[in-house]
């Protein structure tokens, strides 16, 4: 897919076609003839886009690849809740369509899947009643030929012509143009093999400068685009036949704006939506085709409330410098400002190897970045009553009592609290100590591993004396939420804490390429590491978790101690939770943390690196990498995002989440 974007306008546009095309009219364009549309009668298949935002004055639906029964209920839904359609694609017996709600809509109709020996009457009787066509759509389903259109209730002066051959088609436009009226909607269909054109004219009283083409194969319409892209044209529609030819309409102006044609297939364009959607923009185009037993999608976005041009060059730019010094195959990242998600992005493959894109479905291992969700989850049990910071972990009367190892425990194990836990202060079992459990003995489950680690390895400290980083302390918090709330760990984290942030896609990663979840991108080793090597699923409550940074975005700003989205904790919990430990000022309880007061956590594991920050001027953003290498790695990501942010001069008021 080719994509351009520019200054004044986001222009983007163009996936090659595997098919060759045949006509090409360069002429402006602007037929039609008469429309006919109708039968209430929608339906919903396959994938479906569903969004609404209220980030651009009014809410919005998309949807594609539906069938008419799934669309007729979906219609059914958004219509009763004030939504009405502003554009429907039909192709091959299914539908694409963008609804919007609005207080001042004029009165619509939006019959779909008319045969087209019955689509001038459905055209009288609206006209009839005072209703003009504002969008039409001509399609097959077999070898018969269907319409489906759009009508509204209010005054202009319009011409409209459908069943048009391309050389009729040109003439219309020819016509129309020289009595001074601009196509407004056109549509291009193939029946018998033969291309066919439905088109809508209105006058152009305002004299607004635009441009048609028609009859154009993939390669030229990409020319033709870039062409009127750098002219100061943006387009305004395009749409394409089961003969891979296009017919687009553009007009003068200056519009933030993001197009795309030929996506192949409802997956990739599900992506391509979701990647816009999580820039801020909203779809104002979507049209589908069927080719060679192929889907193919093109569609346009639009962005009211932008990023400055300026600002997303200097972001691109040190991403990818980013990227190119550390051979980095992948990367995602999510910011909110002031509670609301603002942008998302992603760079790169998930999955090189197939040449997969990084979309923002795609789920991360996060690594050590699970150690604040495990501190959420045992504040949340502490806020309960069900658990105190002070109780010990170990021992006869302690919350996992003997069940692990054998007694009595080595010296200072029943000295062990749930704090000295969260604050990595419990005397050993750490790396830095030369004791690292998790990354040993990886036939063990974690009952195993504790009861070895409790019989084997003795603590080097006393416990609350020194601060040392423990995985195999998180490791047993796991544990601990356990027992306490009766739950296995994951299960609990996902009902009590991941659910209350709006977050359903979280959930502990395999070990294997082979057990790769689903969205889970693919991780690549440097310097001889095989990130396929570990028990990533005993890692659960210290380093397990895998996610998109938008989910780890929900998460952050519901523990975030600001005002504008409720936090899960209460004011206490969560300032008990950012409290510096005793003996290291720079972590407090699964955070790392300063005065500012920042609050953050990285994670690190082979083929993998991921970032989660909270700063004090209400900012929160994630990013993850789907490698990992030697050397200032993961303190040049830390810096890479603060120069992301430093970056932007002005943000959106949107909130994209």
């Amino acid at each position: 897919m080719i994509s351009y974007r520019k200054s004044r306008r986001k222009a983007a546009e163009s996936k090659p076609s595997r098919q060759k095309s045949g006509h090409f009219d360069c002429d402006e364009s602007r037929c039609h003839n008469r429309l006919v549309t109708q039968v209430l009668s929608f339906c919903i298949a396959g994938i479906i886009l569903s969004f609404s935002t209220q980030g651009f004055g009014q809410a919005w639906q998309a949807l594609h690849n539906m069938s008419a029964a799934n669309y007729n209920a979906r219609f059914k839904e958004w219509t009763g809740q004030g939504y009405r359609p502003v554009q429907i694609s039909g192709y091959s017996g299914r539908f694409a369509a963008i609804f919007e709600k609005s207080n001042n809509a004029p009165a619509w109709a939006a019959p779909h899947r008319i045969k087209a020996a019955d689509y001038q009457k459905e055209f009288n009787k609206w006209v009839g009643q005072g209703y003009r066509p504002v969008c039409v759509t001509g399609y097959t389903e077999g070898n018969q030929l269907f319409y489906t259109a759009i009508f509204e209730k209010r005054s202009s002066i319009w011409e409209a012509r459908n069943g048009l051959s391309a050389t009729d088609y040109q003439k219309e436009i020819d016509t129309w143009t020289k009595k001074g009226y601009m196509a407004t909607d056109v549509s291009t269909y193939t029946v018998g093999g033969e291309d066919q054109y439905a088109v809508i004219f209105e006058k152009n009283s305002k004299n607004v400068g635009w441009m048609a083409r028609h009859g154009l194969s993939t390669a030229d319409y990409q020319k033709e685009f870039t062409k009127l892209d750098s002219n100061g044209y943006y387009p305004v529609l395009v749409t394409a036949n089961s003969g891979g030819r296009y017919a687009a309409i553009w007009q003068k102006g200056s519009v933030n704006y993001v197009a795309r044609h030929g996506i192949s297939g409802s997956s990739e364009y599900q992506d391509e939506f979701d990647r816009q959607i999580n820039q801020g923009y909203r779809p104002v185009w979507v049209n589908g085709a069927t080719m060679n037993g192929r889907d193919t999608y093109s569609a346009i976005w639009r962005q009211e409330n932008a990023f400055k041009t300026a600002d997303m060059t200097k972001i691109d730019s040190a991403i990818n410098g980013f990227m190119a010094t550390y051979n980095v195959p992948g990367l995602s990242f999510a910011i909110t400002k002031g509670e609301r998600l603002v942008l998302a992005k992603g760079y790169g493959f998930a999955d090189r190897e197939r040449r997969e894109r990084v979309a923002p479905r795609h789920r991360f291992r996060i690594a050590s970045v699970s150690k604040p969700i495990t501190s959420a989850a045992v504040m949340t049990l502490i806020e309960q009553g069900k658990l105190k910071l002070s109780d010990k972990v170990f021992g006869k009367n302690a919350v996992l009592g003997i069940t692990y190892g054998t007694q009595p425990y080595k010296k200072g194990v029943e000295q062990i609290t749930i704090e000295h836990l969260l604050t990595h202060t419990a005397g050993g079992w750490a790396q830095d100590l030369g004791e690292a459990p998790m990354f040993r003995n990886p036939t063990m489950n974690h009952a195993e591993l504790i009861s070895a680690t409790l019989n084997n390895i003795p603590l080097q400290k006393s416990p609350g004396e020194e601060y040392h980083y423990s995985n195999f302390g998180y490791c047993v918090l796991g544990r601990v939420i356990e027992q306490v709330s009766g739950e296995p760990y994951a299960s609990y984290v996902q009902d009590t804490i991941l659910k209350a942030c709006g977050i359903s896609g979280m959930e502990i990663g395999g070990d294997t390429l082979a057990q790769r979840k689903t969205d889970e991108v693919r991780y690549y080793g440097q310097n001889s590491e095989n990130p396929y090597s570990m028990k990533v699923s005993r890692m659960d409550a210290h380093g397990g978790w895998i996610s998109t940074p938008v989910d780890m975005c929900r998460f952050l700003v519901r523990v975030d101690q600001f005002k504008a989205k409720p936090d899960i904790l209460n004011a206490d919990s969560l300032a008990g939770m950012y409290a510096p430990c005793s003996v290291n000022a720079g972590y407090a309880k699964g955070w790392q943390v300063n005065r500012r007061p920042n609050y953050w956590h990285n994670g690190s594991l082979a083929g993998e690196q991921a970032l989660a920050v909270r700063t004090a001027g209400g900012l929160t953003w994630s990013v993850f990498v789907n490698t990992r290498t030697r050397g200032s790695f993961g303190g040049d990501l830390d810096t890479l995002m603060w120069t992301v942010t430093n970056s932007i001069t002005s943000y959106p008021s949107h909130d994209l989440f």
